[in-house]
């Protein structure tokens, strides 16, 4: 019959064994789990890598000019953006009729260019606003149209804009005013930015 010494010593013996086997099974059973949630941690990652990682924008920029209060120039501009997009640009070239009087002929028909050059710069999204940089340039006449007013004081003039406004998302927004008393007129920058595939 085992003495009790020997029963304490065998259970000393096994119990550093049950411990291990344990310790074992736990560790099994943690990388069991780890391997079943890899999958579902894959997806997730697979999901966020097909989202865009830009929203495609819809910017339509308005450039309008009045003299004393009459519309002389009214431009709108749509083109499409984004932040990752390398900076776009509008070139509106065109040439316009003037009227010229001469003794010889009466009359006679010059053309002269009118311009109206749009870069975009430094787009930039958070949360429903747009951060961008605009620079408008324009050439052409700044007083109403030498065709229609032969007698006006018509001359040609050049003109650059700089702005850097932050614009809410889906609002027409006004970034930029010019009041000139002196010579009554007013020149307007109107900035709408929505999404591209709004609906």
């Amino acid at each position: 019959m085992p003495t009790p010494r020997l029963i304490f010593a065998a259970f000393l013996t096994v119990t550093p064994m049950l411990c291990a086997q344990e310790a074992q099974t736990h560790d099994a059973q943690t990388q069991k789990a780890e391997i079943n949630a890899a999958p579902a941690s894959h997806a997730a990652n697979s999901s966020k890598a097909s989202r865009p990682a830009f929203e495609p924008l819809q910017l339509t920029v308005t450039f309008r000019r009045t003299r004393g209060g009459k519309i002389t120039t009214y431009k709108t501009y749509t083109l499409a953006a984004s932040a990752q997009q390398w900076d776009p640009q509008i070139r509106d070239d065109s040439r316009v009729p003037m009227k010229k009087e001469t003794s010889a002929t009466g009359s006679q028909t010059d053309y002269a260019n009118s311009n109206t050059d749009v870069d975009i710069h430094n787009i930039r999204e958070v949360g429903d606003l747009v951060s961008l940089t605009l620079r408008i340039a324009t050439e052409g006449y700044s007083e109403l149209s030498p065709l229609e007013h032969p007698g006006a004081n018509s001359s040609l003039g050049s003109h650059q804009y700089t702005i850097s406004p932050t614009v809410p998302t889906g609002k027409l927004t006004p970034v930029y005013s010019m009041q000139d008393d002196v010579n009554d007129y007013k020149v307007e920058v109107l900035l709408l930015v929505q999404p591209l595939n709004v609906k």
